[in-house]
């Protein structure tokens, strides 16, 4: 039974060959359609998915639950209330949100000092900025180090003059030494050096950032002055949308500002904002695989015209076929299974041309896509999505020779054989 199975496959196979190289010329212009779809369709997803892992660095820096709430001024006056109202934070303030709600995770402040001048022991350098954090930050914050450490708990409990210092700040005060443990003058005040923050890309903007303990900053330079900006992450399974939202709420009633008031408080959600931008690439990639589709469509409707022509000129001998005993089941395998093999051949030489052509793209422009400050990180081929292509093609293939399939399965043998095409 098996080895008869092998043998039908076999035949079927030989005589779709035969059938396939009596007409070569039109089976490469049929096939050329289809090859030049999946073609297609594969360099602009590619190019999509390269743009899309790009454009998502922006993100790295950043825990995904992570809210940034920033103060600003009230610019919707009440009766009552003074117009342009600065919204500052109390120290205490960010402890009792931290208590109020158990979905936040981790909190920390955030705080710039507007420093005079910032030095070596041999060598000054201008362009920088002063943060003072916790050490809690850097959970919210995922930056690394190139060297050293980052903060602890220790630093802030001890208020250690240490700091951590960005990749810019490091040449331009040491050159390419290894800094760890160095000391640098900050407005008269000398700070260890325990650290060098690792820049991934363009979007890093810490090159230039020095970050100092927040209770060291608060005691040496700013003797508590009213804060501006804290940050914090949620647990997991909390949504971050609506506690935006609970959030704004509860801040305007703390510090007595209308709800309404987009000016008074600014909330960035990261976790809103990097799904927005995925929702975005959704929406992009889902129109390229409809501009691709389209092209493997005009491909598609050609197989079938190509099927009708098949079953016109091999109408004698269908009618032949069935003269002596062929079902309209074998039959209409026969074309089916050219149809499906027409298409398949034809995607899968698409689908490798596409792939070498991503593959010497991206040597080409290797330099680009490994250049950190790069937001186009290349062409891809995406496997699930070269198969779902391919069923697609195989589904496309069988409905194209479905109608022709049917036709030569109903034509009538006397019919056929007296028929001239």
């Amino acid at each position: 039974m098996i080895y008869s199975t092998i043998n039908n496959i076999i035949y079927q196979l030989e005589e779709i060959w035969f059938s396939l190289k009596e007409h070569k010329r039109r089976n490469m212009l049929t096939g050329f359609g289809i090859s030049w779809g999946i073609f297609i369709l594969i360099l602009l997803v590619g190019a999509g998915n390269g743009l899309q892992k790009g454009v998502m660095i922006l993100f790295q820096d950043y825990n995904q639950n992570s809210f940034w709430v920033y103060g600003g001024k009230t610019s919707i006056v009440e009766p009552g209330k003074q117009a342009d109202q600065k919204i500052f934070f109390q120290q205490r303030d960010l402890n009792q949100i931290q208590q109020w709600f158990p979905e936040i995770k981790t909190t920390s402040w955030e705080m710039s000092y507007a420093a005079s001048y910032l030095r070596s022991e041999t060598k000054s350098y201008n362009r920088f900025t002063c943060l003072g954090v916790e050490s809690n930050y850097f959970q919210i914050k995922t930056f690394k180090t190139s060297q050293g450490r980052l903060f602890n708990k220790l630093d802030d409990n001890l208020q250690r003059n240490v700091v951590l210092i960005g990749e810019d700040v490091a040449k331009g005060l040491f050159d390419n030494c290894n800094v760890i443990g160095k000391y640098i003058c900050i407005d008269n005040n000398w700070f260890q050096v325990v650290g060098i923050l690792e820049s991934n890309s363009l979007f890093s903007n810490n090159k230039s950032q020095i970050f100092i303990p927040f209770s060291c900053l608060q005691n040496m330079f700013t003797n508590s002055k009213p804060l501006s900006s804290f940050a914090f992450i949620l647990h997991t399974q909390s949504t971050a949308t609506n506690f935006e939202n609970i959030l704004l709420r509860y801040l305007s009633k703390k510090y007595d500002f209308n709800i309404d008031d987009k000016n008074a408080i600014y909330i960035n959600n990261l976790q809103s904002n990097s799904s927005a931008l995925k929702n975005l690439f959704g929406t992009i990639n889902s129109f390229l695989w409809m501009v691709g589709f389209c092209m493997l469509l005009s491909g598609i409707v050609g197989v079938s015209n190509i099927m009708l022509v098949v079953v016109k000129e091999r109408t004698q001998e269908i009618g032949v076929r069935k003269a002596i005993g062929a079902t309209p089941k074998s039959i209409l395998y026969m074309i089916l299974n050219e149809s499906i093999i027409i298409t398949l051949i034809a995607g899968f030489i698409g689908l490798v041309s596409a792939s070498i052509l991503v593959y010497f793209i991206n040597i080409l422009i290797g330099d680009i896509i490994s250049d950190n400050n790069s937001i186009f990180k290349g062409l891809s081929v995406n496997i699930p999505i070269a198969i779902g292509a391919i069923l697609t093609l195989v589904f496309s293939g069988a409905m194209a020779g479905l109608y022709p399939a049917r036709k030569a399965a109903s034509v009538l043998p006397i019919k056929a054989i007296s028929s001239d095409h």
